[in-house]
């Protein structure tokens, strides 16, 4: 079967698709900036009518889609996590553990035996087997999907698999010693019985009534206004305390805190700013926090000048004062970033990449230097253009403020920035479809494993390539660090690919922000968040259970 280029994927039912915050796992519809529209006019949307006990979540944006590998963004990841399930998990350490399967790996790490469940069914009754899993490793081969490159790449030949009931032999193209940790995010699989009947499965973006294998089941959803769930009578892991999941699409944060503060809804991940005081006044709110891989930066599109001049873009970088963006727009719930992975993964992190400390004067000097001269209160290229540009920016959560605050450093150089304040939906096709645009802000959730994230930000055809940027010693260093057997090889590969990114700066890691949710203690306790997902998640701890299954009602 032909591989779907980018763009075809993308017009194959996804309309206005990829993640508002430059997702791929950019900042979510659980508080988001996904680009399924919200209602953002400040009035709580309809919801469904419910039977029995209800478990209701807000989150900032709706969904794509429900395809269970070709999500799009962090709304869709949440939605299709809780309907379908991954081979293996994590848990609070974030350490792979098994979830549909245990795990035996040779010597040199080219080959994986997977050990199934032999309880697992779909929703419609049939069971999980491991021809299940050999068909979902066929489908990442033979499709472009938008975060699994690096997986089809990695997995061996179907032909080559050993099949039988509840175990599965799969031979990889090469050594990849970090496989389950992968998979313990991308690795959801689909059901082969409803799939191999659809003739294009890259193309179904959008189905009526998905099957999967997890504890949740979607049963009804309107655009933009809400996703309803039921629970899964038949899963095999823990039951939750309710009888189904209420997502409401509420994209103004203050109507968002109001619903939680008068028992509307009972959880929401929050914006850190002005919610985490209002949590603090709040008796009936707590605050829960949890490791997070979350980062936010400032991307340039590197073939748009001056933007295709790194004198520019470490300039900029010198001239943002991260600390007041933390204490401004976090409320001091970030950190400020270093390299574009994130301390939350933090052996691979590398802590010792180059870094822009905040000084102005030596941002104009940079400037000065390289013929951009400020006359009266703009600076001016080499070749007489006025330094200034649009900061393109969804219209929700952070971002506006975010912005505000960038624009106001900027101009202290001589760079005038106008905020081109745009719907989500608009914010997808100018910026990650067209990259229309000169400079933005926007985040990503960093999966465990790196590769899933560097790969697709930073290869020449990375689907998440947003910046344009290309440099072939971050492929070769990216090549390397897919073929080492062991961690500590792979560490020295991924210390280098971070410190190429840090030193041409296609984008400008500006802090990692807390990961942060609010749960109605009235109804909930036991709120057990796990890194990286936090509350947003079936999975974790352990196998079978996770945070949302773990709530208990009071």
């Amino acid at each position: 079967m032909p591989k779907l280029d980018r763009r075809k994927f993308v017009q194959a039912g996804a309309g206005s698709l990829l993640a508002t915050a430059m997702a791929g796992c950019m900042d979510s519809g659980n508080g988001d900036t996904g680009d399924g529209e919200a209602t953002d006019d400040g009035e709580t949307p309809e919801t469904p009518e419910t039977e029995g006990d209800a478990f209701r979540i807000a989150w900032s944006s709706g969904i794509n889609n429900v395809h269970p590998l070709g999500w799009l963004n962090i709304a869709d990841f949440d939605t299709v996590r809780m309907i379908y399930e991954p081979l293996v998990s994590v848990n609070d350490q974030a350490q792979a553990i098994p979830h549909l399967a245990d795990w035996e790996v040779n010597e040199d790490a080219t080959e994986y035996t997977w050990n199934l469940r032999d309880d697992v069914t779909w929703h419609d009754g049939e069971p999980l087997t491991a021809e299940d899993v050999a068909y979902t490793f066929k489908l990442i081969r033979e499709y472009t999907w938008p975060y699994l490159g690096f997986l089809s790449d990695v997995l061996g030949d179907p032909e080559d698999y050993t099949v039988e009931e509840h175990t599965l032999v799969t031979p990889l193209q090469g050594p990849f010693s970090a496989l389950p940790l992968a998979l313990a995010d991308l690795g959801l699989i689909a059901p082969k019985h409803i799939w191999e009947d659809i003739d294009e499965p890259a193309d179904t973006n959008n189905l009526d009534n998905p099957i999967g294998s997890g504890p949740f089941q979607l049963e009804n959803r309107e655009e933009s206004q809400f996703l309803q769930y039921s629970v899964n009578e038949d899963y095999w892991g823990d039951s939750p305390a309710y009888d189904e999941v209420i997502v409401e699409i509420i994209g103004e944060t203050d109507t968002q805190m109001l619903s939680l503060q008068q028992g509307d809804i009972d959880m929401t991940r929050i914006d850190a700013g002005s919610q985490v005081d209002q949590i603090d006044e709040s008796e009936n709110l707590d605050l829960i926090e949890a490791g997070s891989t979350f980062i936010h930066y400032l991307s340039f599109q590197t073939e748009r000048e001056p933007f295709d001049d790194l004198a520019v873009r470490r300039a900029i970088a010198t001239a943002i004062d991260r600390q007041q963006l933390i204490d401004l727009v976090m409320a001091g719930y970030a950190t400020q970033a270093s390299s574009i992975l994130t301390s939350g993964l933090e052996y691979f992190h590398n802590p010792d990449v180059p870094t822009y400390d905040y000084d102005p004067g030596e941002a104009e000097a940079i400037l000065d230097e390289n013929g951009y001269e400020l006359q009266g209160d703009t600076r001016v290229t080499p070749d007489g253009e006025e330094m200034s540009y649009d900061l393109t920016i969804s219209n929700v959560d952070v971002w506006p403020r975010l912005a505000d605050v960038i624009q106001t450093q900027l101009g202290e150089i001589g760079i005038d920035i106008t905020v081109d304040n745009v719907e989500p939906g608009t914010y997808t096709d100018r910026v990650q479809v067209e990259h229309d645009y000169e400079i933005t802000i926007s985040n990503w959730r960093l999966w465990f494993d790196p590769d899933p994230f560097l790969a697709p930000s930073f290869e020449d055809e990375g689907v998440q390539n947003y910046s344009k940027y290309q440099n072939d010693d971050f492929i070769d260093a990216m090549q390397a660090q897919r073929r080492a057997v062991d961690d500590e090889t792979r560490q020295e590969h991924l210390y280098e690919a971070q410190e190429i990114i840090a030193e041409d700066i296609p984008w400008y890691p500006l802090y990692y922000p807390d990961l942060l949710h609010a749960v109605n203690n009235e109804r909930w306790t036991n709120a057990n968040p796990i890194p990286r997902y936090g509350m947003d998640s079936a999975y974790g701890h352990d196998t079978g259970t996770g945070p949302l299954l773990q709530l208990e009602e009071l």
